[in-house]
């Protein structure tokens, strides 16, 4: 293996950590604090259900990981994780856009 090889993947797996951690820390947040392990499957294929549309608060959340993950690359994501879990979970308490998905 090349040592520019290696570097060039070392690369990809911090960039790509740096999108996976605030998405795992979005969706552990959202099933284990704000729903509360219950969730109910026919919503989720409702047209007019809670869950139509698009969540802002997860795309912000997500961009705020991804900031943080990106600022320390070395540990990029362990340190996506509570910026990411902690804004999402704000957002989605106090965001009024937000406040009909946490039904």
């Amino acid at each position: 293996m090349q040592p520019g090889s290696a570097a060039g993947l070392q690369l990809f797996v911090q960039t790509y950590s740096a999108f996976l951690g605030p998405i795992f820390a979005i969706l552990v947040v959202d099933y284990y604090v704000i729903r509360r392990r219950t969730l109910d499957i026919d919503k989720l294929y409702d047209v007019n259900g809670p869950y139509q549309g698009v969540n802002l608060a997860a795309f912000i959340a997500t961009a705020i990981g991804i900031v943080a993950a990106l600022s320390f690359s070395a540990i990029s994501w362990y340190a996506s994780l509570i910026p990411a879990g902690v804004s999402y979970y704000l957002l989605m308490k106090y965001w009024a856009p937000c406040q009909r998905f946490s039904q």
